[in-house]
């Protein structure tokens, strides 16, 4: 009779075990039964809750996102103008160099205006620079999966104010990295 007992303890135990474990994946608890899975906010998706198991790699790949961020950069416009400057040539030059140089992401091209003018002409100015950067890129030779192009207008002026310098920063097609291939 002792036999059975022990038995049916042991068969418990076994039970409770896998019970105590079950919705985690292998490894998500500690040997004193802590669940290790560990709740991150990413910045650009503040209103979203993300679940990161101590073996899983999204904080690392946010991070590495963070540093191609960093590698590429914005060309910004004259007034009312869609070319590209020397300038804006010289970096979308080493924004190609690089992203074609690098995999494991994706890169959208965001059109921004300054505030003058209508909300359908910046709209429509600001598509015409991110197609102008989109351009360049794939005739420099980045593969079109890699790339995306948007127009924001004027709804996301990178400084506020109301002067020529905050203008002249918003007048730009900003190259913003994306996860992916």
């Amino acid at each position: 009779m002792n036999t059975r007992l022990m038995t049916i303890s042991v068969a418990s135990i076994l039970i409770a075990t896998v019970m105590s474990g079950s919705g985690c994946r292998p490894g998500d608890t500690t040997l004193d039964g802590h669940d290790t899975t560990t709740v991150i906010v990413v910045e650009e998706f503040s209103d979203t809750l993300v679940g990161v198991w101590d073996t899983d790699t999204l904080s690392t790949s946010t991070d590495i996102l963070l540093v191609h961020q960093e590698h590429l950069n914005d060309v910004f416009f004259d007034y009312d103008s869609d070319a590209l400057s020397g300038d804006a040539l010289e970096i979308l030059m080493e924004d190609a160099s690089y992203i074609m140089e690098t995999g494991g992401f994706r890169v959208l091209l965001e059109g921004h205006c300054d505030e003058r003018g209508t909300i359908d002409y910046n709209l429509a100015l600001g598509e015409n620079r991110a197609l102008a950067a989109y351009n360049y890129l794939v005739n420099y030779g980045v593969d079109t999966d890699r790339l995306e192009y948007v127009s924001y207008g004027k709804e996301r002026p990178f400084d506020p104010a109301h002067n020529e310098q905050a203008w002249g920063q918003n007048r730009r097609a900003h190259l913003r990295v994306l996860p992916g291939n």
